[in-house]
This record gives structure tokens, sequence and C-alpha cells, in this order.
């Protein structure tokens, strides 16, 4: 019986701890970091105690936050092997767009895109479109296929439903002239 108990506890704290995908579009990543921004990866200096690994970069372009004042050093630490959703790797010699969250002085990776796989419509929508006083809505229901998951109600004028058929790459949510947040594509969905 003993057994039996520890063998469920593991997989609920397995189940707990594991990456699952949840939907979501760029623009949620920007929004939440607190700096965006071009680098290029100098130098990569493997992991740091173990747990996650550490990057001397070079900051081309800065496109939001005062990165440039706030960084001390040019360095980024990125998850090690050991996090749940795996490590983030970047390549010495390769430019990325980068999103960054600042802890505890420290200036942690949240997101990144090789720049040669980006276009000049995906750094337009960033500066232009993307509007972090709206809120984006997902019918998470619909997404993971629950039977009869209820269609969301409508969007009210700060949020924007994200429709059925949707891409994360060219997608948007930007206020109109009229104040109310909208949904938008710019782009391929390539």
């Amino acid at each position: 019986m003993k057994c039996v108990q520890l063998a469920v506890l593991f997989v609920l704290v397995a189940a707990a701890l594991s990456c699952i995908y949840i939907p979501k579009i760029d623009q949620e990543d920007y929004c939440f970091a607190d700096y965006a921004f071009e680098a290029e990866v100098k130098e990569s200096r493997g992991l740091t105690n173990g747990i996650d690994y550490e990057y001397e970069i070079y900051i081309h372009t800065v496109y939001k936050g005062d990165i440039k004042e706030k960084l001390a050093t040019d360095t980024v630490f990125g998850d090690g092997p050991m996090m749940s959703c795996g490590p983030q790797v970047l390549k010495v010699g390769v430019t990325y767009v980068i999103y960054v969250t600042e802890r505890d002085g420290r200036v942690n990776l949240l997101s990144y895109r090789e720049r040669d796989q980006m276009n000049d419509d995906d750094i337009k929508r960033m500066t232009q479109k993307y509007d972090c006083s709206c809120k984006i809505k997902f019918n998470y229901d619909k997404w993971f296929g629950v039977a009869l998951a209820p269609e969301l109600p409508p969007a009210t004028e700060d949020e924007c439903n994200v429709p059925d058929e949707w891409c994360s790459r060219n997608a948007y949510c930007q206020r109109n002239s009229e104040g109310q947040c909208t949904w938008g594509e710019m782009g391929s969905c390539e």
C-alpha cells in the first residue's frame, strides 16, 4: 500500500514540475519582459553552479526598457538542463532578439529568437503593434479539447479574444482609434 501511495505521489510531483505547452502569442512574452533587445552572443560561460547558463552579450538595438543603463555587465542567464522546460542554449556569434526579466540583480532570459529567422514585419509588429495595456484571452478549454467547451464571453474594451484560427507568429492585440482592444494580424504565419 505504501508503494502505491509513493508511486501516486511521485506521478503528481512529476506532473506538477513538468513543462506543459500553453498557447500564447509573442506579444505576451514581450509585455511580460522587463527588456527586449537585439544582441549578439559574444561568449558562453557554460553552466554556473550547475544550474544556469551564463552568456556575455553585445546589445545592438533596444526595443523595450533602458537595458543599457540597468545592465552593469553585458551578461544574461538562461535556464540550465535541470529546468522542467529544458535549457535555454544560445550559440556564440549568433544575434538574437531577446526578452528578459530582471530579478534579484540578475537578467534572465524569458524568450529569444534568432534574428535571422525574423523579418521586417516581425520587428514592426513588436515595435508598433504590441499594446501591453490590452489583455489577451485564450479559450483554453477549447484548445485542450474539452468536450462541449463554451465560447469565451465577448471581449471587453481592454481585451482581445484569440480567434479559433490564429497564428502566434503574426498576431497582436492593439487599441484602435476608439480605445477598444482589437485583434490583428501582420506578416506571414510561417
